[in-house]
């Protein structure tokens, strides 16, 4: 069990992790139904292991099966510590976002409905408050993939961020990776 602990321990300061991300993905395919991205989803939320800075991550596409039905895809660009473009547009209802991950880390692309800063807490992101915030993500994945995530978004603005830390202990978002999405 220590040991189990000790490893555990080392992979999260390894390189940088994303914290254990229980940030909800919308629409999982886990027995619940398809959602939106209104903060009243009915999904449970995901929960990654230990997503470092530049191990090797394999993309989860977020609601494929609802590709097809999207009124819109999304281009985004990740670069080490920030999204082109940072300020995105999109339609209400189910869009596809394209994350090209050209960046030499792992990132990711999480949405905080409502807009603003992303709540911390003792130092780290606050989990629990991006939960109930209604927060949903596209998981950590590596340099030189895109990967999809499809969502029905409902009107509103939104925080485009990646919380993933580096070695130093700082997230990437906070190293200036986030952006803004206004849903109309």
């Amino acid at each position: 069990m220590l040991a189990l602990a000790l490893v555990s321990a080392l992979a999260l300061t390894a390189c940088g992790s994303d914290d254990g991300a229980s940030v909800t993905t919308l629409g999982e395919e886990d027995g619940s139904s398809s959602s939106s991205a209104s903060g009243s989803s009915s999904s449970s939320a995901s929960s990654s292991a230990s997503a470092t800075g530049t191990g090797e991550l394999a993309c989860a596409p977020v609601n494929p099966d609802m590709e097809a039905d999207a009124i819109e895809t999304i281009d985004i660009v990740a670069v080490d510590y920030g999204y082109e473009p940072e300020s995105v547009e999109a339609p209400s209802g189910i869009v596809t976002f394209a994350l090209d991950n050209q960046g030499a880390e792992n990132h990711e692309l999480a949405f905080l409905p409502g807009g603003g800063e992303v709540p911390f807490t003792d130092g780290a992101p606050d989990e629990a408050a991006l939960e109930d915030a209604g927060a949903f993500e596209l998981e950590a994945f590596s340099s030189g993939q895109t990967c999809n995530a499809t969502y029905d978004l409902e009107p509103g603005e939104y925080t485009l961020f990646c919380i993933i830390e580096t070695a130093d202990g700082e997230t990437h978002y906070e190293l200036g990776m986030q952006g803004t999405l206004t849903v109309s």
